[in-house]
């Protein structure tokens, strides 16, 4: 039982006869080789590389010689490669420029000399030659204009050319900004009237127009920018569509008539019957209360209406980025304790965020300022008495009227000699009259134009 057992571990014999064969396999014995080094004459042979360039092998180049400057500065290289430096070019593809250098001091393999070996199996002999190490790039070969296409270019394109490569700096940015700028969609059709042949497109051209207009289907054009970026103004919204000017900016769009129906007026009414003088913060309030309570008392609660939000402007704290609102009790001694809560309530939600009133609300306050004082005067506003209150430079509070689309103009000749001024002081006093059709400033698309027409007001 035991002589079994170990029969039964012993190793067995691969059945697949994939051992080793104990028998070794008779090679060729080795062969001294015997190295020459073979003085190159004036033609080495070159080691060429091309580093990010698929160059087709049908290329040939055409060689160049020169003697090197610094020759004797160059240790380790022999024969033509340490006196001559060779210059490899080719113009043979239709569109690239194919030029080989040598790598000068500096480059990562300037210290290492390259060799070019032959081995002869035969004979055991290899012939061994020092090479030149070359590198092979290629440039866009330059486009040669015609003459044809030099007698195109008008007098302006040849003097920008002049100022692109001569001019200063800020000549050339000039020139830049009137090129992207140039850009008109009526130009072809202007050429085509003038007797121009439309340009012919090719199978290309057409497919990527074609894949353009796909693209850009959804697109929104120039008329819906437009409309979007005036929806995005600070300013009161306008009904474009009114036949008459009273319809444009009414007192529901403006106030609401629920909340102008709160606006107590009671104590005006009663001191301007007594004849008793009514003192306001506001300037303007002050010296058209008389006028207002006479055409009724819808117009004397819109002029209550404007002086709180006069004097929401007047008691906000400036502060980076818009005015801080005093705190709710404080709000209500400044805008008077007659004034319901909901009316208080109702300005501090539509001019502010919770309690900061930024600077896109604070151009929302002003503009309505402005639409409210219109209706006030019969769309005829004289803007001094409004800029002393909201202690505006003159520029600011034309640029105000102006986003509403009011113009404005200087003081007429009859204002002036009602008020007793001269000449010289009514040509600093402006009149902003609003009539249809509506002036609106002309919406930029340009970074210098956007500064021009909301610089003033901080956008």
């Amino acid at each position: 039982m035991a002589d079994k057992i170990e029969k039964s571990k012993k190793r067995k014999k691969n059945a697949d006869g994939s051992s080793r064969p104990s028998k070794k396999v008779a090679i060729e014995d080795d062969r001294n080789v015997k190295i020459s080094l073979k003085d190159g004459d004036e033609w080495a042979p070159v080691i060429a590389s091309t580093p990010g360039l698929a160059m087709p092998a049908s290329i040939s180049l055409q060689p160049f010689t020169k003697h090197r400057k610094n020759a004797p500065q160059r240790p380790g290289r022999s024969g033509a490669i340490a006196t001559t430096e060779v210059l490899l070019h080719s113009s043979e593809h239709p569109k690239l420029d194919y030029t080989a250098r040598e790598e000068e001091e500096g480059g990562s393999d300037a210290l290492l000399k390259h060799y070019v070996g032959v081995y002869d199996p035969k004979t055991g002999k290899l012939e061994v030659m020092e090479a030149r190490k070359m590198v092979i790039r290629g440039s866009v070969r330059a486009h040669q204009a015609t003459e044809a296409e030099f007698e195109k270019q008008t007098v302006r394109e040849l003097r920008n050319d002049l100022g692109e490569t001569f001019g200063t700096k800020k000549a050339r940015k000039a020139i830049a900004s009137v090129t992207e700028n140039a850009i008109s969609a009526n130009r072809g059709s202007r050429l085509i009237a003038d007797g121009a042949k439309p340009a012919k497109l090719d199978a290309a051209k057409s497919a990527i127009i074609a894949s353009m207009a796909e693209a850009t289907s959804g697109m929104s054009s120039r008329k819906d920018l437009e409309e979007q970026a005036d929806a995005a103004k600070p300013r009161p919204k306008a009904d474009l569509s009114a036949k008459d000017i009273k319809d444009v900016y009414t007192v529901d769009s403006l106030i609401g008539s629920d909340i102008l129906k709160s606006v107590p007026v009671l104590e005006w009414e009663q001191a301007v019957k007594a004849k008793k003088n009514i003192t306001t913060n506001s300037r303007y309030v002050s010296a058209r209360i008389v006028s207002a309570a006479t055409a009724g008392v819808n117009k004397l609660r819109v002029l209550r209406y404007l002086l709180l939000l006069l004097d929401l402007h007047i008691a906000s704290r400036p502060m980076r980025g818009g005015r801080m609102l005093p705190k709710r009790e404080e709000m209500k001694i400044k805008l008077g304790d007659n004034i319901p809560q909901s009316v208080i309530e109702d300005i501090r939600r539509k001019y502010s965020d919770a309690g900061v009133m930024s600077k896109f609300k604070s151009d929302l306050l002003i503009t309505h300022v402005c639409a409210l004082a219109c209706l006030v005067d019969n769309y005829e506003v004289d803007l001094y008495d409004l800029q002393l209150d909201l202690k505006l430079e003159t520029k600011d509070m034309t640029q105000y009227f102006k986003e509403i689309g009011a113009r404005v103009v200087g003081l007429p000749e009859a204002r002036r000699k009602a008020l007793d001024l001269d000449k010289a002081t009514a040509a600093q006093r402006r009149t902003a009259k609003l009539k249809l059709p509506l002036d609106f400033p002309r919406v930029p698309f340009g970074r210098r134009g956007l500064i021009r027409s909301w610089g003033r007001l901080g956008y």
